[in-house]
């Protein structure tokens, strides 16, 4: 197959620090070539450097970073800039993607989005007409459901659960996310800490993992930008920098230390989350995960085996002191068994020549 695949103009693939989509989109790209299948990768600024020596093309888009006021930006006072110029922005990056895709349709056949803004890309794949194939790295709403039925849109889902809302749409497959084991070892020996990464925000709900913290008088490490800074003064009387701790944006190198040294992951989610790509890391780990029942997470963790699937906060506290029940081996070999990049390429191959 010859495939161009929108991976984010919003950070590069794959990401300095944090992010989740530029992940599966890196994998995505670099299972696919190895398959010898020819990829065209669509990313932010910064991509071209991860992909040298490889098959796959990368076409740059954006300047690297959607942060208004950042390195990458000429805005010398962000502050005086009108609130919706990050839209303004991540707009322009999508019609440069648009404009690509339009002069290169000759050295593509099909269309894989990774990218929020889907809809944009819709008339541009009708009018050039390539097959486009939408992953639901979020969760579908009315009007783009409406959207897709109307323009027949393909669609890959990450879990099962975002299917249940619009049942009628073509859906081509669920293709579960997929850690890499190597990059995310096993480790059997954990230190006595608890640990939730993910940005700060309300439906991330770090708030319900520090009340299980203090409760159980337990240390609890917090990683991840902050989404919300209504919700962050809110928490942050809260963080004292030794029992609870928050280091913001952490490399990939510590992230993944703080993974495999915490006694158990937590996961306290308010929203319906599409997936949960940081319980598949912990539990690659062998770091069991403790998560509310939202979303995809009774699909992703395997109920008092590799963790626990809880309601509230006092169930979440009951769990922690449960942890020692949860075997850390049988953690990593759910990963092994379920959630590896080689199945989750597969599971893309197999979609992509359905179309």
């Amino acid at each position: 197959m010859r495939i161009a695949i929108l991976g984010s103009v919003a950070l590069p693939i794959f990401p300095p620090l944090q992010g989740g989509t530029e992940w599966i989109a890196y994998y995505q790209a670099k299972g696919l070539a190895q398959k010898g299948h020819k990829v065209i990768l669509f990313g932010a600024k910064g991509t071209a450097e991860n992909f040298k020596g490889s098959d796959v093309r990368v076409v740059e888009v954006g300047a690297g970073s959607l942060v208004v006021g950042s390195k990458n930006e000429t805005i010398s006072d962000p502050s005086l800039e009108e609130a919706s110029r990050k839209f303004r922005l991540e707009s322009v990056y999508l019609t440069q993607v648009s404009q690509k895709l339009i002069e290169l349709k000759d050295e593509y056949d099909l269309i894989l989005n990774n990218m929020r803004g889907e809809a944009i890309f819709l008339p541009v794949a009708k009018l050039i007409n390539k097959p486009f194939v939408s992953v639901m790295h979020l969760n579908l709403f009315k009007e783009l459901a409406v959207l897709f039925g109307a323009f027949d849109t393909k669609i890959i889902t990450i879990s099962n659960m975002q299917r249940i809302v619009y049942p009628s749409l073509s859906y081509l497959a669920t293709v579960y996310n997929g850690v890499d084991t190597e990059k995310f070892p096993f480790n059997d020996k954990p230190n006595d800490y608890l640990f939730m990464a993910g940005s700060i925000g309300r439906h991330k709900n770090q708030g319900a993992a520090i009340k299980v913290a203090k409760k159980l008088g337990a240390k609890l490490i917090l990683v991840g930008k902050i989404r919300d800074q209504d919700y962050y003064q809110e928490i942050k009387k809260d963080i004292d920098g030794e029992k609870i701790k928050w280091l913001g944006e952490v490399s990939f190198e510590e992230k993944v230390r703080l993974y495999r040294e915490a006694k158990a992951f937590l996961f306290p989610i308010l929203w319906q989350e599409p997936f949960g790509l940081v319980m598949i890391e912990a539990m690659s780990c062998g770091t069991p995960v403790v998560a509310f029942n939202r979303g995809a997470v009774s699909e992703v963790l395997l109920n008092n085996k590799t963790g626990f699937v809880v309601e509230n906060d006092s169930q979440m506290i009951e769990a922690v002191k449960n942890i020692d029940s949860i075997d850390r081996l049988t953690c990593r070999r759910h990963i092994e068994e379920s959630f590896t990049i080689e199945r989750m390429v597969d599971g893309y191959e197999k979609a992509l020549l359905s179309v």
